[in-house]
């Protein structure tokens, strides 16, 4: 029998195909989906105890309320940090072995960019504090580089992804950072606790409830 006359006497099998693969799609997108909103989840956490932490351990300007020591507060705040980005590099590696073709290769060095970015900047400002920068310059800068390399790897992410909202959520990090500083130490800490979290939170519940889907139909 030649496979044109199977295809005649078995007309469904394409159509069975093609609801398979779409099925297998939708599943792949839900989990993509899942991982990333538990990614924006976790970052929230860390941002919002990470720097509450930084801006209690201020005796001037700080929490009025009560006060975490230095030797707590920046551990602690350091500690969080590291744990968002190892989750980071986890999420986008695991990421790109759903992707197809090309975009899985683009998933995992999407994911280990994170990595690269974050040990640079520490490196960077290592450095800078070696070279003899202030206490102060360093309570705006620290905290301002890390969060413009977050915001700025969020759009490169909605790039990758065809994601307008994790790219709007990478400008509303840059923006944070911008008014921050002009804020100034110690009440950028407060404002890098509570815009930044509430921005994470909003897409978070947006892609849980599949308002905002985390990657076009087309890379799942």
């Amino acid at each position: 029998m030649s496979p044109l006359a199977d295809h005649e006497d078995h007309p469904g099998s394409a159509d069975e195909m093609v609801a398979l693969m779409r099925e297998q799609r939708r599943a792949t997108r839900a989990q993509l989906d899942r991982r990333f909103t538990i990614l924006l989840v976790v970052w929230a956490l860390a941002w919002c105890v990470g720097f509450f932490a930084l801006w209690s351990a201020e005796n001037v300007g700080g929490n009025p309320a009560f006060r975490i020591p230095e030797q707590v507060a920046w551990p602690l705040f350091g500690g969080l940090m590291l744990a968002g980005i190892v989750w980071s590099i986890m999420t986008g590696v695991l990421a790109g072995r759903d992707f197809r073709g090309s975009s899985q290769l683009a998933g995992m060095l999407y994911g280990w960019s994170w990595s690269v970015a974050m040990t640079g900047a520490g490196l960077f400002t290592f450095g800078l504090q070696r070279a003899g920068l202030t206490g102060e310059m360093s309570a705006l800068l620290y905290p301002g580089l890390f969060i413009i390399l977050v915001g700025t790897l969020y759009l490169t992410g909605a790039a990758l992804e065809r994601s307008p909202g994790m790219f709007a959520l990478g400008i509303v990090m840059i923006a944070t950072v911008v008014v921050a500083t002009w804020v100034g130490s110690p009440t950028h800490y407060l404002l890098y606790a509570t815009v930044g979290p509430s921005a994470l939170a909003t897409v978070a519940v947006l892609q849980a409830r599949g308002i905002l889907p985390t990657v076009s139909e087309e890379l799942a």
